[in-house]
């Protein structure tokens, strides 16, 4: 598994160890990132926030993004974020071996890590509707979103996240699902594409403006 665009292209990445993560494949998260890309060109960039360094002088559809990168098991779509140009990520991941794994894909990229917007990288070891709730309390709102928990689950997660996930998005944030090919998606957004690779179906929404 590599970083398959921007700044940290080739840079390989390591999977969490034992089958309860499925990372998204190289071809699938380059699919993905193509489809993102096209839709974030079609609104204004986000404006930087006062001491937000990382995204000044970078040109390109991610530039100035603050993305959140759910069930982000090794970080592969955060990380693919960050090195085509946003500004931060945060990571929501509660599992001992994916927490492994992301911290080391972050030393290995150079990610800055932080608990909290010190860095580049924050890494919420927590479940993620407790983490949106944090996040929502704290004001905390994201410009890009990736929600990708396990098939078998997607269900019962989506209940569980679908309100909190709301009261941390910006307006038009776009907010990308994986989930298994036919799986219903029924956050109250706006359905912008749906794509379907092999078994996993991703499904590209916006928040209202």
């Amino acid at each position: 598994m590599r970083v398959v665009g921007g700044e940290w292209r080739g840079r390989r990445l390591e999977a969490p160890a034992g089958r309860a993560t499925r990372p998204t494949s190289d071809k699938v998260r380059e699919a993905i990132f193509d489809v993102l890309g096209a839709l974030l060109l079609e609104r204004p960039a986000p404006v930087l926030e006062a001491g937000d360094r990382r995204a000044e002088g970078v040109a390109g559809p991610f530039a100035g993004h603050v993305a959140l990168d759910l069930f982000a098991g090794s970080g592969a779509l955060g990380i693919e974020a960050l090195s085509r140009g946003a500004a931060r990520c945060t990571f929501v991941e509660r599992a001992p071996a994916a927490l492994r794994a992301l911290r080391a894909n972050l030393a290995r990229v150079g990610a800055r890590a932080g608990g909290d917007d010190a860095g580049t990288a924050r890494i919420v070891a927590a479940g993620a509707r407790r983490a949106l709730v944090t996040d929502s309390h704290a004001g905390n709102l994201y410009t890009l979103v990736f929600v990708d928990p396990p098939y078998a689950r997607y269900g019962e997660l989506e209940e569980r996240v679908a309100q909190p996930l709301l009261d941390v998005l910006a307006p038009r944030a776009i907010v990308v699902v994986e989930a298994a090919k036919g799986q219903a998606v029924r956050l109250a957004m706006v359905e912008r594409r749906v794509k379907v690779y092999g078994d996993t179906q991703v499904v590209f929404l916006e928040a209202e403006g």
